[in-house]
């Protein structure tokens, strides 16, 4: 715990100080902090994902982001303080309780963080994305080694800029240090609806976003870009609706330049960038001000989008595949792509592959909604709640920006039917429409105390005693939580909950190290030397699509093409 302590506080300055520079740079004065904190993220990763093209990581970039760090400081000091001047004044506003539960809230991230990884995920890429990162920087072809690396994040790329890899293998915080900064965004909004004589429900409704912390909690000890999604859409959210019904420079910069970070983090959010358009175009006598602005952040980001991508897969908006003419030489061959798009469409109904092409749209649906536990829920709740949101959306006073949420919501929602409609794609929609609905529900304030309260607390129970999640989940490997020990009071779980023994294979001109005694599932990697594969998913390839992944050069940097068979 401490020693993840002590890299949040060299986060929270790095972002910090990013944050005010890119906040004068952009001329605006008054801003959340919160919102300050994440500028200096957004430009943290543009400048680490152009150096990751041409460099590693590495201890190199972390000694350039250090002195960037104090020159910006000593460029912007008194900005810099007068916004941890407004931060304490802010905290010293808390009601007493909220107080108290903030300081417990961040105690308990803390230790959450400390504790074993839980996704899968983060055995089957996130911990080879971020050591490749840290090893060599964006790596050609490296989608050719194990298809989920194709998956390359630039949230990944922010992590690996403040995990030290170079020097540590167990700091993979980034999500704990997001989801508090989430929560302290709400808690100010709360505890603006409390004090204030003229009530307004939207603050109440961002206000009771720590009512998904138990939930959330389970997440966060893995750099998922997730976590950085959901709490990404309830600020853009909360500025939109603050901006819409009045124009608000800082406010729609907001909207704009964390939709951008969003879709920059992951492509599926960029129905986020209809937000901004629409406050572009309904304030265009003050918005036209800002088009240069708009354009540079937009066109940098997107090209750093697409280099990333056509680097890592070959395809400029990945998993998108390219057409035939604009393929590479190290893009995923079309019969792997297929199978992976379709595999995953099929997964997310409930379906294989084959019972998926074999069963009718009517019958596809109904699997849908009646699947086992978690995912059965969410998707019939998502439904309910784009059926009477409207009902009680049409009684608060900020409607018309609500319905513009709520609009977004259903169109993103009929697009993933047609795609992938897995809950954890919307489910920033169906946490931010449940908070609508909470909102009538929860409104005194003993009530609005109360379940904050146990919003914070209840998570302390899968935390400290071992707790089975089976009537959750039909996933092996997310079966128990993962517990704290306080052995993990100075130094966090490594960042594999996995032994991670492993054998060498060689395949052609490519030396492979395989994960033993794992999870035995396909595609786990693990915390293995570079170049990781599963041995049991190459045999697979092998097999079913007569491939193998092979090396340009020795060296590693020049990446991965796939090797057919028909060309030996």
């Amino acid at each position: 715990m401490l020693l993840i302590l002590i890299s949040w506080i060299y986060l929270f300055v790095t972002a910090l100080v990013f944050g005010v520079a890119f906040k004068r740079l952009l001329k605006l004065e008054k801003l959340n902090i919160v919102i300050t904190l994440f500028l200096g993220l957004f430009s943290i990763t543009l400048l680490a994902g152009f150096w990751a093209i041409f460099f590693a990581i590495d201890a190199l970039f972390y000694s350039i982001l250090l002195i960037l760090n104090i020159i910006f400081f000593i460029l912007n000091k008194s900005g810099i303080f007068n916004v941890i001047d407004q931060l304490i004044k802010k905290i010293k506003t808390l009601l007493p309780i909220f107080k108290i539960l903030l300081v417990l809230l961040t105690v308990l991230l803390l230790a959450k963080c400390a504790t074993a990884p839980f996704l899968i995920d983060n055995e089957t890429y996130y911990i080879q994305t971020i050591k490749w990162l840290n090893n060599y920087g964006l790596t050609k072809g490296l989608v050719n080694l194990h298809p989920f690396l194709g998956q390359t994040s630039n949230w990944h790329i922010l992590q690996s800029s403040f995990n030290f890899g170079f020097i540590y293998n167990k700091l993979n915080d980034i999500s704990g240090f997001t989801l508090l900064l989430g929560n302290i965004y709400a808690f100010f909004k709360l505890n603006n609806y409390i004090k204030t004589i003229d009530k307004k429900r939207t603050d109440l409704i961002i206000g009771l976003f720590p009512m998904f912390n138990i939930f959330l909690f389970q997440f966060i000890n893995t750099p998922s870009p997730d976590i950085a999604i959901y709490v990404l859409a309830l600020i853009i959210f909360s500025e939109f609706i603050v901006c819409y019904k009045t124009f608000s420079k800082q406010a729609f910069y907001s909207v704009f330049i964390l939709s951008v970070f969003a879709v920059f983090i992951k492509l599926n959010a960029v129905f986020f960038i209809i937000l901004p358009i629409i406050l572009y175009k309904r304030y265009y006598i003050f918005t036209r001000r800002t088009t240069s602005t708009i354009f540079v952040l937009s066109a940098t980001t997107l090209g750093l989008l697409i280099i990333k991508n056509i680097i890592i897969t070959g395809s400029a908006l990945y998993p998108i595949n390219s057409i035939e003419a604009l393929k590479t030489s190290w893009s995923l061959p079309n019969t792997i792509h297929n199978y992976l798009a379709s595999y995953e469409k099929a997964a997310s109904y409930g379906f294989t592959l084959k019972e998926y092409q074999n069963t009718s749209v009517l019958n596809v649906l109904k699997s849908w909604l009646t699947q086992p536990k978690l995912d059965g829920f969410f998707n019939c709740l998502m439904v309910l709640l784009l059926i009477i949101c409207p009902f009680f959306i049409s009684k608060i006073k900020e409607k018309k920006a609500l319905f513009i949420i709520y609009g977004l919501a259903l169109i993103f929602f009929v697009f993933l039917l047609f795609i992938s409609p897995q809950y954890r794609f919307f489910f920033p929609f169906l946490m931010f429409l449940s908070l609508v609905i909470s909102a009538f529900i929860f409104k005194k304030n003993t009530v609005i105390t109360l379940i904050l309260s146990l919003s914070i607390l209840l998570p302390i129970i899968p935390l400290f005693f071992y707790s089975s999640t089976s009537a959750l989940t039909n996933m092996p490997w997310h079966k128990t939580t993962s517990t704290f020990s306080f052995q993990y009071l100075l130094e966090p779980h490594s960042n594999s909950k996995y032994k991670n023994d492993f054998e060498t294979i060689t395949v052609g001109n490519t030396t492979i190290h395989s994960i033993i005694n794992g999870s035995d599932f396909i595609w786990e990697t693990g915390n293995l030397p570079l170049p990781a594969l599963n041995n049991t998913q190459m045999k697979y390839f092998k097999t079913y699509f007569r491939v193998i992944p092979q090396q340009y050069t020795n060296n590693l940097k020049d990446g991965f093409y796939s090797k057919l068979f028909k060309d030996e």
